[in-house]
């Protein structure tokens, strides 16, 4: 014979009711203790990351280019030979300086590359070739390429002539001339040869 159902309005507890009021009952309990874990510590108003990141021992690009632009575009550059000779005395070794059609190309060696970049002289070429288009050279573009200590070409960038009048007219601060020119860097590099013949 099957179970006998509880008659109708008995006081016995059915296993669905005493499951339920074990549910609210341990959801409550719960409740309380999240309260009190909430309330036992101070409300996190800041994220703590700024105290764990260190001062970069760099100059920001934008530095580098509001000192190094003026300096050279202040200079009494009028001739490529003479920006050759300006770079020069900022320790730029030029290995050639030169007129193709409408471009200006200037070749030199970025010996400190390791250590600082490409921006440092970058902004040196950018600051020289704003003094010479401000005495009146007119070219297209600087097309500087950049050598390594082999030497051997592993980089390029490109003043734009319109960038340099721009800055001299004041319509470009210096730290936007430079990005203007840095962002048409472009640099190569080679795998190296491994002399391995296949039967070894």
């Amino acid at each position: 014979m099957g179970r006998n159902a509880p008659e109708e309005g008995s006081d016995r507890p059915t296993r669905r009711r005493f499951l339920r009021t074990g549910t609210v009952a341990v959801t409550v309990a719960l409740a309380g203790c999240i309260e009190e874990m909430g309330t036992e510590f101070p409300a996190n108003t800041e994220w703590p990351v700024s105290a764990y990141v260190p001062d970069l021992p760099v100059a920001e690009r934008s530095a580098i280019f509001e000192e190094r632009i003026p300096a050279l575009a202040a200079a009494d550059i009028t001739t490529p030979d003479g920006l050759a000779s300006t770079l020069a005395e900022f320790d730029m070794a030029v290995e050639s300086v030169a007129r193709e059609r409408d471009v200006l190309t200037l070749e030199y060696v970025n010996t400190d590359r390791y250590a600082e970049g490409n921006a440092h002289d970058i902004a040196l070429i950018a600051g020289g070739y704003a003094a010479l288009v401000d005495a009146g050279y007119d070219t297209v573009a600087l097309g500087a390429t950049i050598l390594d200590d082999a030497p051997a070409s592993y980089g390029s960038a490109t003043v734009e002539t319109g960038h340099a009048a721009a800055y001299n007219a004041g319509e470009l601060t210096a730290a936007e001339y430079g990005e203007l020119v840095v962002s048409t860097i472009e640099s190569q590099r080679s795998e190296p040869a491994v002399d391995v013949s296949p039967e070894e």
